[in-house]
């Protein structure tokens, strides 16, 4: 996490300084950024490494639903703690935020706002089984179908018709000094607006996220409530997590 910090400085990082600093061997520092490029955090070069450059695209829905699966488990078991009865909330597109809907089954008067169609094929599944009580809203509107979302002015002025409690949401990318970031710009416009609706705003995300830098900008990290994630924080987030009250939830 260290060297992402670093490369959000800095723009890059050298195999020889972070072996000097870390009092580690060349080559582990190697493997840990060959690790680091394979999640797509970072760009190897020769002797160090730079900030990954963003393109604008995702890897397809179905690409993304097993990676850091059981990370994803355990950050939608903990954010469902959060829902209390009574609660109107929206969960955003994405297949981290997708797993607090199995831990919603015991929450009473629930309203769930989706605009994600395996979010609302599972809670369509769950109800029919008599598992869910609440209510479904759907935010229709063109289709993703890569994603399989929707997005554009149709979803967003069915939220306008809406105040929540509580807006879970999706990162491509968080950062204390480039906020949160997505790859798309329609799918993060609307993710900026289900903020905007929320009185309380709690964004999800495993650790491979922390430290990226996506293509558009969604908000200033500021504008969250609370972060629930599988790793603490880095030690350099700290300060500004505490100037901005920002709670770090760990979930293990």
């Amino acid at each position: 996490m260290i060297i992402l910090n670093k490369l959000d400085i800095d723009g890059k990082v050298t195999v020889k300084e972070l072996s000097k600093e870390f009092q580690v061997s060349t080559e582990t520092i190697r493997r840990d950024l060959e690790i680091l490029e394979n999640e797509k955090r970072l760009k190897k070069v020769y002797g160090g490494a730079i900030k990954i450059s963003f393109d604008g695209s995702e890897p397809p829905y179905n690409h993304r639903e097993t990676l850091h699966i059981h990370e994803k488990r355990i950050i939608g078991k903990k954010a469902a703690d959060i829902v209390q009865d009574n609660d109107m909330i929206v969960i955003d597109v994405g297949t981290t935020t997708l797993q607090i809907i199995h831990h919603l089954l015991h929450k009473n008067n629930l309203t769930v706002l989706i605009n994600s169609i395996p979010a609302l094929t599972l809670l369509l599944e769950y109800k029919q089984r008599g598992l869910f009580s609440g209510r479904i809203i759907f935010l229709g509107g063109e289709i993703n179908a890569e994603q399989m979302t929707t997005f554009g002015s149709i979803a967003e002025k069915t939220l306008e018709a809406f105040y929540l409690d509580k807006a879970f949401i999706a990162v491509g990318g968080l950062s204390v000094k480039h906020g949160i970031t997505s790859y798309d710009v329609q799918e993060g416009t609307l993710s900026r607006k289900l903020i905007m609706h929320a009185k309380e705003v709690i964004v999800m995300a495993d650790h491979s996220k922390l430290g990226v830098r996506n293509f558009y900008r969604i908000v200033d990290i500021d504008a969250v409530h609370a972060v629930i994630c599988d790793k603490e924080p880095p030690k350099e987030w700290q300060d500004d997590l505490n100037d901005k009250c920002i709670t770090w939830i760990t979930a293990t």
